[in-house]
């Protein structure tokens, strides 16, 4: 009996320590908030910093569309879209396959912040009570202006600010719907997708999604009927020169002869 005693509280007891080690070990509310560099990239995220940009300085469209195809119920949840886990742990045992990702905007901050790329049981339980932890200390809006300052946009792209002037030279201000798609295109998989722009031209795939990313911003009503038929015109020639206008539709008859010019001319000399 009391060795059965002693070995449970054993148990216990290293249970609590670990616990108290681990709460220990969680990134506090100041660090969490403050400046840092992020461990998964190596990227610097300090609010207030000169390469740091305000969630005011980005294009709304870009937050939409991240948004949108990134983390549909982000305003919504705490942290965790219980909706979207439970359908694919359902899809899951149907089918035999359990799909990676499905991870939302402030599990992945969570990740860049503070983790590595490490895919273990241990590194998920971590990632589970970090965001926990940042959505107890962060708004919605700071957790997505953090995201969107920190996350990769290509090979050695991190952040918006830097992904808007290597692809466009723009500000993330001044970034369009087609151009805000192409950048929420690129998320999962930042090096592979982005090389439409190395091509100077969409490959099949990358037309494809980003007229659907463009189709599912006008059917979730997040752009109007007019910015949806200018962003799905400019598709056809992202990347490329933008096509001349349309020629005008001119008759011989209606092009001026030298000599209409010079009595036109004639007749204004005459009216002075």
């Amino acid at each position: 009996m009391k060795k059965a005693f002693f070995f449970f509280l054993g148990v216990f007891t290293v249970m609590a320590s670990a616990l108290a080690i681990l709460w220990f070990w969680l990134p506090s509310e100041k660090e969490i908030k403050g400046c840092l560099t992020t461990k998964m990239y190596q990227v610097e995220l300090c609010p207030g910093s000169k390469n740091y940009v305000p969630l005011k300085q980005i294009s709304p469209l870009l937050q939409k569309t991240i948004i949108l195809t990134e983390d549909s119920n982000f305003w919504n949840h705490s942290g965790f879209d219980w909706v979207a886990i439970e359908k694919n742990a359902r899809e899951g045992w149907e089918t035999g396959i359990f799909k990676r990702g499905g991870s939302t905007i402030t599990q992945q901050l969570a990740k860049n912040m503070f983790l590595t790329k490490d895919r273990t049981f241990i590194r998920k339980g971590l990632e589970a009570l970090i965001t926990d932890r940042i959505e107890k200390t962060l708004t919605k809006k700071e957790i997505l202006e953090r995201y969107l300052n920190v996350v990769e946009f290509g090979k050695n792209i991190y952040g918006v600010k830097a992904a808007a002037q290597y692809y466009f030279k723009k500000t993330p201000a001044e970034l369009n719907m087609v151009e805000s798609a192409f950048l929420a295109m690129v998320l999962p998989n930042p090096i592979k997708y982005s090389q439409s722009y190395y091509r100077k031209e969409l490959t099949s795939f990358a037309k494809n999604r980003l007229s659907r990313i463009i189709e599912d911003m006008y059917r979730y009503h997040r752009i109007s009927e007019d910015e949806y038929n200018i962003a799905i015109n400019q598709v056809s020639y992202f990347f490329q020169p933008q096509p001349p206008p349309e020629e005008l539709n001119i008759s011989p008859e209606d092009v001026p002869t030298l000599q209409d010019l010079e009595n036109a001319e004639q007749g204004e000399n005459e009216d002075l």
